[in-house]
């Protein structure tokens, strides 16, 4: 137990080692691709099994949050990915792509993160699964309005991802949770096993995506200060939305859920469409970006957090 309670205290560590390595030495990695899907639904439940029954009191509390938060994945972070698309106009493949990123919802992997932030899970959990839920109808949509792309959805992927990887974990997470004293004593077990699916993850992700990223040379620091630019839009709208409503309890999930994007969505529409392979590069890169920028968002959060407490301490 206390060694998984150390690997989720020192995520940001093992995010920048074996992000590193997998850059330079991507082949271990590389051929993983196959272990996404069951370590997504593994994390998932982990994170699930930290969730309380009387956590859906929060939902109940937010219901107009939950749904801003879809709306701000969707809409704002779209519009400026098509501001940001401007800078490609010499690669309509590349602009389209990066339209199609800033129009995801959020990642799978948020709601770890805001368990790990100390913010609520259940809230997070709700705003990702609205999102998923609603993605088929959005995302056409959007990319239609905004960027006049037409574009099928893989729905199959969606359904399989939906249920499989969210709606099952999540729902056996939190019955298990419910019906176990032990699950609930042992609530720094599921979040350090989830902590190394995270790492796992990274370490396929990146490895996948390493010769691609290598290959573009200086494009490639272009599109990757385009995608830190986006995923700090999306901590913005975050900051934002707490300045706007004053809603503490929704700050921490919005800033995770708004900020990542489900990239296993372009690779899937690209894939079933038989598309240009360009127009996953930016959400190849926003992917990498965003493993790294979350846990270094959490310790940042961690920081704050013991000096408020340190002050507080000393008042006393």
């Amino acid at each position: 137990m206390k060694v998984l309670a150390w690997i989720s205290d020192h995520l940001l560590h093992f995010v920048l080692i074996v992000g590193t390595f997998s850059l330079i030495f991507p082949e271990p990695g590389s051929s993983l691709g196959w272990i996404v899907t069951p370590v997504l639904a593994i994390m998932v439940l982990n994170v699930s099994m930290t969730i309380k029954a009387e956590d859906f009191k929060q939902i109940r509390k937010h219901p107009f949050m939950i749904f801003w938060g879809v709306f701000l994945q969707f809409v704002p972070m779209a519009l400026f990915a098509l501001f940001l698309g401007k800078l490609f106009s010499y690669w309509p493949n590349i602009r389209i792509g990066q339209l199609l990123l800033g129009s995801l919802p959020a990642d799978v992997s948020a709601p770890l993160m805001v368990y790990l932030a100390g913010g609520s899970t259940a809230i997070g959990t709700a705003m990702l699964v609205v999102a998923m839920a609603l993605t088929p109808f959005v995302l056409p949509n959007v990319l239609a309005w905004f960027g006049g792309v037409a574009f099928n959805i893989p729905v199959s992927y969606l359904v399989i991802e939906l249920a499989g990887i969210i709606v099952i974990p999540v729902v056996l997470g939190i019955l298990l949770n419910y019906q176990s004293v032990k699950v609930r004593e042992n609530e720094q077990v599921w979040s350090g096993i989830a902590s190394l699916c995270y790492i796992l993850l990274l370490f396929v992700v990146v490895s996948s995506n390493a010769k691609a990223i290598i290959s573009l040379k200086m494009f490639a620091l272009l599109i990757l200060l385009a995608e830190i630019a986006l995923n700090l839009f999306g901590f913005a709208l975050a900051y934002l939305t707490k300045l706007i409503f004053k809603q503490k309890e929704t700050f921490l999930p919005l800033l995770f859920l708004v900020s990542t994007k489900e990239f296993g969505i372009a690779s899937a529409a690209v894939e079933t469409m038989n598309l240009n392979s360009a127009l996953v590069i930016p959400s190849a890169f926003y992917a990498v970006v965003q493993m790294i920028s979350s846990p270094i968002m959490v310790k940042i959060i961690k920081n704050i957090q013991a000096k408020k407490s340190d002050k507080a301490y000393e008042r006393k």
